[in-house]
């Protein structure tokens, strides 16, 4: 703009210089005409800078507009192309820090996690020397892309896209996730199992071969990777153990995505189940087995003892369905209460039997032979029972 006002002013001073002289030479030449040639010449020189003025304004435009196409190329080229990729893979340091784990859902497959992530790399373009920090919006520089691989449903992010650009070129990116990850879990030894839990990040666009992630150490120099808050909103999981890793995300063989992840296992606690199912459970076997030490001329209380034994059973199932995942295959605690079931549908047939053979005196000593048996056999294979449950 500043270019285009000098020409204007020099423009305007070649006008005026021109007019003088033209009307000088017309009235020494043509005296009689000399206001109708001024005003003739006045027009032409007047036309003439118009003109001149018009062609310089298009020329400052055009180095304005070429200008803004460079700067526009430069940033375009800024954001393409990553930090010296003609010396290879591109190196950034993660640290994944996991806040809480707020649910595990068995029947859904996935878990609720509140994640925080702080990825570094080096990009010299950046550096300036002027010596400040300098905060600059994600979308204007180069950066990973990073998003969650495994995620399910929507995942908020709590923190702004923005880089903090140190004056060496050294970038740091911080976000912070919340939502739910899917997770593949085989429940097979359920209430026994412990699962390993994935949270998978994968920078969108680079191949392993292009992008290299590193484990970060933190700034006291206690955490590599990344860590995991001591107490989680699990009461019913333990945490094991936990490890951030450069892990490239291969979800078919033909794609090979650079990523990293951070892996924790966990193991489920028993004891509220011990108390809610296998307790309850020993107790209705207990009282089915009861049947077999009420004498044998008591057919009634036998056989009531038996079936009540069997409805008890069929209502704690019902309770039982609101505690176990529904599955296509059986779990542990499938088998258990199964074999519960089967214990105690024996004793009512036992005692059925004892009672159909008591009632004709020939088969008493049979009859009694059966009661003397069940009353060891039962107990016994319901121990062996409790026993596969809780060891394996």
């Amino acid at each position: 703009m500043a270019s285009s006002s000098h020409s204007g002013e020099r423009f305007a001073t070649i006008r005026r210089a021109l007019l003088c002289i033209v009307t000088a030479v017309g009235v020494c030449i043509f005296p009689a005409g000399a206001f109708s040639a001024e005003q003739e010449t006045q027009k032409v020189v007047e036309k003439a800078a118009e003109q001149a003025a018009e062609k310089a304004v298009e020329k400052a435009a055009e180095k304005a507009a070429e200008k803004v196409a460079e700067d526009a190329a430069e940033k375009a080229e800024l954001k393409a192309k990553r930090p010296d990729e003609w010396k290879g893979p591109t190196t950034v340091h993660f640290l994944v820090f996991v806040l809480d784990i707020d649910e595990i859902d068995d029947a859904a497959q996935n878990f609720t996690a509140n994640v925080y992530i702080r990825l570094r790399w080096q990009d010299d373009r950046l550096a300036n020397t002027e010596g400040r920090t300098r905060q600059i919006s994600l979308q204007e520089v180069w950066n990973p892309r990073v998003v969650l691989a495994n995620q399910q449903g929507i995942v908020s992010k709590s923190l702004p896209d923005v880089v903090q650009v140190l004056p060496d070129g050294t970038v740091f990116y911080h976000q912070r996730y919340t939502g739910k990850m899917s997770q593949p879990l085989r429940l097979s030894d359920f209430p026994l199992d412990k699962h390993t839990f994935t949270i998978q990040f994968v920078a969108t666009g680079y191949t392993a071969d292009e992008l290299q992630f590193v484990p970060d150490v933190s700034r006291n120099g206690e955490v590599t990777g990344g860590s995991i808050a001591d107490e989680l909103s699990l009461p019913d999981w333990k945490l094991l153990k936990y490890d951030a890793m450069n892990a490239p995300y291969r979800p078919i063989a033909e794609i090979n995505a650079a990523g990293f992840a951070f892996r924790f296992e966990a193991q489920r606690y028993v004891v509220y189940y011990m108390w809610q199912v296998v307790l309850p459970l020993a107790v209705v076997v207990v009282m089915s087995c009861a049947a077999f030490w009420v004498e044998r001329v008591h057919v009634g209380v036998r056989i009531g003892v038996a079936t009540s034994s069997i409805l008890t059973l069929i209502a704690h199932r019902f309770v039982l369905a609101s505690l176990l995942p529904r599955l296509p295959y059986m779990t542990r605690m499938d088998y258990f209460t199964v074999g519960s079931t089967v214990l105690v549908f024996l004793a009512l047939a036992a005692v059925v039997l004892t009672s159909f053979l008591a009632a004709d005196s020939r088969h008493e000593e049979k009859a009694r032979q059966i009661d003397i048996a069940a009353r060891v056999t039962f107990p016994t294979v319901f121990l062996m029972l409790i026993g596969w449950f809780i060891l394996g």
